[in-house]
């Protein structure tokens, strides 16, 4: 019997704590709307609800860029506004394991050469600008502009002989980024004066269809920017025959083994930050302080301090 009137005492409980909490959040608004004795404040006055309109970008970091990288030379930037640029989107296949956009949308998409592996912009979603010219355009108010310069001969389906390539410009949140393309030669000294101050230099570093490893590391020289994010380099998601890696590309840089605690070793490059699984995102996170460009995001960026020519090992997104 006392079990029986317990059990009903009980769910009467229950059912009440179920139909106060499903009608809290109208109750509250209508005891708001209503100005209860005693409350500190009355919507009704304002006729603002907070749950009615969330603004979500009050959790949005001023002035800081995200940089993804998928593969190739293919980029993601979001600006702070939310604005995104995709850069030379690819097509993957057999060889190229790489993750596509996969119609991921963007507002401007550049492209640097007529190739597949360059100008695949099918895969990007959205309706966005496409630019792939020399002339200065502002686009959602970020201005593009293009150094005609020179690639190798690459071989896709068919042989593709050397032609026209787009070194790309453009300053997001007052960093200055500079993507080289498919560039197969040291620059001149009237390009270098053209593509101007560099924060974020994107350089080709596979030594095939586009700049040997020397050149490459010539062509960052001759620039001279805060950052490097290397590409289109040889990985175990484009294992190709005869591409240089970016380890190859760093080692120049007093390449030495590193241990950690679990006994596993690493290479470790002089101001490279290598972002592996001890990293566990994709994403780079940048900012502009008193001129100078600073990673943000991962934190741990301790390995890269000198005033320029720093470089990020940038993860594959998957």
């Amino acid at each position: 019997m006392h079990g029986g009137i317990g059990r009903r005492s009980f769910f009467k409980r229950v059912f009440a704590a179920s139909a106060l909490s499903a009608g809290s959040l109208v109750s509250r608004k209508s005891m708001f709307a209503e100005g209860s004795a005693g409350s500190i404040a009355s919507p009704k006055t304002t006729g603002i609800f907070a749950m009615d309109n969330p603004n979500y970008d009050i959790v949005k970091a001023e002035n800081r860029i995200v940089i993804e990288y998928y593969g190739l030379s293919c980029f993601k930037i979001t600006s702070s506004k939310g604005k995104t640029i995709i850069t030379d989107p690819f097509i993957s296949g057999p060889v190229v394991l790489h993750n596509e956009v996969k119609k991921d949308p963007a507002d401007v998409v550049t492209v640097s050469c007529g190739t597949y592996s360059h100008c695949h912009v099918f895969s990007v979603g959205g309706t966005p600008y496409l630019y792939q010219i020399a002339e200065p355009t502002v686009l959602h108010g970020i201005t593009f502009r293009g150094v005609v310069t020179k690639h190798l001969t690459m071989k896709e389906i068919s042989t593709i002989y050397p032609a026209d390539n787009m070194v790309i410009c453009f300053e997001v949140d007052g960093i200055k980024i500079c993507h080289l393309g498919a560039l197969g030669h040291v620059l001149t000294d009237e390009q270098v004066k053209q593509i101007g101050k560099v924060d974020i230099l994107m350089v080709p570093v596979g030594g095939v269809s586009t700049l040997p490893v020397e050149d490459a590391r010539k062509v960052c020289k001759q620039i001279n920017p805060q950052m490097i994010l290397p590409m289109n380099y040889r990985s175990e998601r484009f294992n190709v025959e005869g591409w240089a890696t970016v380890e190859d590309f760093f080692s120049d840089r007093n390449p030495r083994k590193v241990e950690e605690n679990g006994g596993h070793t690493y290479d470790h490059y002089d101001n490279v930050l290598r972002c592996n699984s001890e990293i566990g995102s994709e994403s780079l996170e940048f900012m502009m302080v008193n001129g100078r460009l600073e990673l943000t995001s991962p934190a741990d960026n301790s390995q890269i301090s000198a005033p320029t020519m720093n470089a990020v090992f940038q993860r594959f997104v998957y």
